[in-house]
């Protein structure tokens, strides 16, 4: 089976809504209409509804319920609503249980790789934070791809990593190809910016490519220190850890240590 045929398994590919298509296209478009884009999403009753339940959890901690898409924007910010709507938007694209893959933790993961992947783009002028954010949402969206539309060969690559195989190897050895070539594809399907399909095609080796990607090089540095964190590592650890090429090819000029300070402090958003 090659990636053609998984993505022409329409009924089993993730359904994201159109309205969080259209705001990943124009996250890096200071001329878009967010307004529109806010009112798309109030008139989206599904959506609405996972938004203000995020909104009203512990994560931000509110003194008040919020009960409508204009009152987030009031307390919240569009700033961050653009995080939700995204976040909540991809993370509920899935309904029910998938085969051999713990839906919740996946998101919840990708949720901390895009915090993660903002953080450090924070502190460079070759990536926006925003973009970053939604590069590490969906960096291992392949993966979901494989366990939605082949969940038994899925299964059989996660077997072989838990027993210590790359996964890059166990995805080729068992589909001929990888879960980020499957990402990068289905991507490009749904026609987001050609910036996050590329980065999402590298992210697991940037520095191997030709024309190695700055947003790739975000999200695979927020994914060695995701590593280092959930291994207890200390802020100056993680810092030791990351590597110099990673760094320049992010525009990480300064400011390591301020990363690995918030990600070693860091609270991530919780699928709700």
């Amino acid at each position: 089976m090659n990636i053609s045929e998984l993505l022409a398994q329409k009924d089993k590919l993730p359904n994201v809504p159109e309205v969080v298509k259209e705001l990943i296209q124009v996250l890096s478009d200071d001329k878009a209409d967010l307004d529109l884009i806010a009112t798309k999403v109030a008139r989206d009753p599904t959506l609405s509804v996972k938004i203000l339940r995020m909104v009203n959890s512990s994560y931000y901690g509110l003194p008040r319920k919020v009960n409508s898409i204009d009152e987030a924007i009031v307390r919240i910010g569009f700033d961050r609503l653009k995080i939700l709507v995204i976040s909540s938007g991809l993370s509920g694209s899935v309904s029910g249980e998938v085969e051999g893959l713990d839906v919740k933790r996946f998101w919840n993961e990708s949720f901390e790789t895009g915090e993660i992947c903002k953080i450090i783009a924070k502190k460079t002028k070759a990536v926006e934070p925003d973009v970053a954010f939604t590069a590490g949402i969906i960096s291992n969206i392949g993966r979901l791809l494989l366990h939605l539309t082949t969940p038994n060969r899925a299964k059989a690559v996660q077997t072989m990593v838990d027993e210590g195989a790359d996964r890059n190897q166990a995805e080729l050895d068992r589909f001929q190809f990888t879960s980020p070539e499957a990402g990068a594809a289905l991507l490009e399907e749904w026609k987001l910016p050609t910036e996050l399909c590329v980065a999402v095609l590298q992210h697991r080796a940037p520095l191997e490519h030709a024309e190695p990607s700055p947003l790739a090089a975000v999200i695979c540095l927020a994914k060695h220190l995701m590593a280092a964190r959930k291994k207890g590592a200390t802020a100056k650890g993680m810092v030791d850890g990351m590597s110099l090429p990673l760094i320049n090819l992010a525009g990480v000029k300064e400011g390591l240590g301020d990363i690995a300070d918030q990600v070693v402090n860091l609270e991530p958003m919780k699928m709700v």
